[in-house]
């Protein structure tokens, strides 16, 4: 048998140290991947909700923009808010009633993901809200405009056009009677797609306080309007710490 070089022999020892092998690779990756893991488990329950968050901070830049364009249409917008969405909404003076703001796609109504929900709070009074968001009632005709005109430019709280209904030969005390049972109706259905929170054209807003919250974690953020007059978004709360 031939002899073996010894500069063979030192060759062969070196490779043999040098660098990693699959196995260790992968065995660092896993330990990499558990301690990532870890971190994001311990930021989640240390209080942190990216879905809650995102939908606190879009609520936010829309009702800042629908503020914006209130004051530059010089026109009153609203916010009707059910349990579990939202939708702004404009006061038409041409039919004197509330409608959806279809001319604008960033306002139309929007869903919360599975989870969340709202809690409302206007001029210090908690509103129950509604399960579902309804769309208000489309205008009906121009007489009914003509009867409104003169309350146009004041959006009333509840606002739904009322068909007339009956023909000119009824007495005065049907007509009497049928307007007030007609504003009665009105009353039970318009309050449902009137806005909780108004937004003036003079940029002025209702008192209120929005809190989105997930009720299964205790985490909530609120948005309320400060003393300046600015929305703000407050910190979130975590039930049982801040």
């Amino acid at each position: 048998m031939a002899p073996v070089a010894p500069g063979f022999r030192a060759g062969r020892r070196a490779s043999r140290f040098a660098g990693f092998t699959l196995l260790e690779i992968l065995v660092v990756v896993l330990i990499i991947g558990v301690v990532t893991a870890g971190m994001l488990l311990s930021m989640s329950f240390a209080g942190r909700d990216t879905q809650l968050e995102t939908e606190s901070k879009r609520l936010l830049s829309l009702m800042n923009y629908a503020r914006e364009q209130a004051e530059l249409q010089t026109r009153d917008y609203g916010i009707f808010f059910g349990e579990h969405g939202y939708e702004f909404v404009v006061y038409d003076v041409r039919t004197g009633a509330w409608r959806s703001v279809l001319e604008d796609d960033a306002l139309r109504e929007r869903n919360l993901p599975s989870g969340l929900g709202f809690k409302l709070v206007v001029d210090a009074r908690e509103i129950v809200l509604s399960d579902t968001i309804k769309e208000p009632p489309t205008p009906q005709s121009d007489s009914a405009s003509n009867s409104t005109s003169n309350s146009a430019s004041s959006p009333p709280r509840y606002s739904s056009p009322v068909p007339h209904t009956g023909s000119g030969s009824n007495s005065d005390s049907d007509s009497d009677s049928s307007s007030d049972s007609n504003s009665n109706s009105d009353s039970d259905t318009g309050q449902s797609f009137a806005p909780q929170v108004m937004i003036f054209s003079s940029g002025d807003l209702s008192s209120f306080s929005i809190t989105l919250e997930r009720a299964t974690a205790g985490r909530s953020i609120t948005l309320k309007e400060n003393k300046d007059g600015d929305i703000v978004q407050k910190p979130m709360v975590v039930e049982g710490g801040t």
